[in-house]
């Protein structure tokens, strides 16, 4: 059964799949055994020649100041491969623990009915599909409707599988204490300086990186609405860029409005007007838009022209090319990492975690 989860968020053209996880990793393996290939030897050929052209020097550095652009993606490459390597470590380490609990459960069950393993959880199993109705089904291809490729007659007996597998672990575990003592995957991830909606002490913090003209990031926005509605002093927004240059030819140019609206105090009613109207952000829909949120015209004009207003777009992507964003939204929940326009219940049930995690 396929859904959308793998595409609820926006790409760059460069972004890193698994092949080339698997291609940086082995690079990286390489440059590990012969370290004189690696930054180590860059940093000693600093300002010594690399190449001779009729007896005319060319020097190391040349050549990597002329290969920066290129240098640079690779190194963003680099640590999102890291990165993408403990998360699934840490996933897998998790998933395992899950396996051994369950597996104790099935045998203990087991031995109760007086059944092999196998063969109780194959009656339980059986069991659980048959007791599906159809009214269940309905509910659950209603339910995730536009996020499942394929029809209800070709994907009905995966999804009544799939259900019956849920409900095999909510009976399996039924009556039993189970506690996991696993902190859950996280990241140091710095908020910056960018603008916030809620308390500045609540105990959980969300950092968003995002892009105004991303299709998904405007899909989020409800539940990050709704959440902040619902947990109006324990959870605090902060709204990072991250423009995607190579698909999203406008994302650039919103980021710096954003941020001349933020030294106006005005980010987030730009910031919903860009979203409202994603499709028209050229230049001169942004001036529009920033005289119609009430930003002075002037300031606005002359913060765009700035230099700095580019640097501090360019800061916030950097920072979440450290934390190992290569897509939009991303969101952090006290670090912790969600991908794409993740649904409130989903949110919600990550910040009730870390509430109770930190005994509120």
């Amino acid at each position: 059964m396929s859904t959308e989860s793998s595409e609820s968020r926006s790409r760059p053209a460069w972004g890193v799949h698994a092949a080339v996880y698997a291609a940086l990793l082995a690079v990286i393996a390489f440059l590990v055994l012969r370290p004189e290939t690696g930054a180590a030897a860059q940093e000693e050929s600093s300002g010594q020649a690399a190449a001779r052209l009729d007896g005319v020097e060319i020097g190391h550095d040349e050549a990597l100041e002329r290969a920066a652009a290129q240098l640079d993606q690779l190194e963003q490459q680099r640590i999102q491969c890291d990165l993408q390597v403990d998360s699934e470590r840490h996933q897998l380490i998790e998933r395992t623990l899950e396996g051994i609990v369950r597996d104790r459960l099935i045998v203990s069950a087991s031995e109760e009915a007086g059944l092999p393993p196998e063969v109780w959880r194959k009656v339980e199993m059986e069991r659980l599909q048959a007791a599906l109705t159809d009214d269940e089904i309905d509910v659950f291809f209603t339910e995730n409707e536009g996020r499942i490729r394929g029809g209800r007659e070709e994907l009905e007996d995966q999804v009544r599988v799939y259900l019956a597998q849920q409900r095999f672990v909510e009976f399996l575990e039924e009556g039993h204490e189970i506690e996991y003592l696993l902190e859950p995957y996280r990241l140091s991830v710095d908020p910056g300086s960018g603008p916030a909606r809620g308390e500045a002490e609540a105990p959980v913090t969300i950092v968003e990186w995002s892009d105004f003209e991303c299709p998904y990031c405007k899909r989020v926005l409800p539940a990050l609405e709704q959440l902040l509605e619902e947990y109006p002093t324990e959870v605090r927004l902060v709204f990072r860029h991250f423009p995607l240059h190579a698909i999203h030819p406008n994302a650039q140019g919103a980021a710096e409005a954003a941020i001349c609206a933020q030294d106006q105090g005005a980010f987030w009613e730009l910031h919903d007007l860009m979203f409202e109207e994603q499709d028209t952000l050229t230049a001169s829909d942004l001036k529009d838009k920033a005289e119609r949120a009430g930003l002075d015209a002037e300031a606005f004009a002359a913060c765009m022209e700035a230099g700095d207003t580019t640097d501090r777009v360019e800061a916030d992507r950097r920072a979440g090319v450290a934390a190992g964003v290569s897509g939009t939204p991303a969101l952090f929940v006290n670090g912790r990492p969600l991908e794409g326009a993740v649904a409130y219940a989903e949110l919600a049930d990550v910040v009730e975690d870390e509430l109770e995690r930190a005994g509120g």
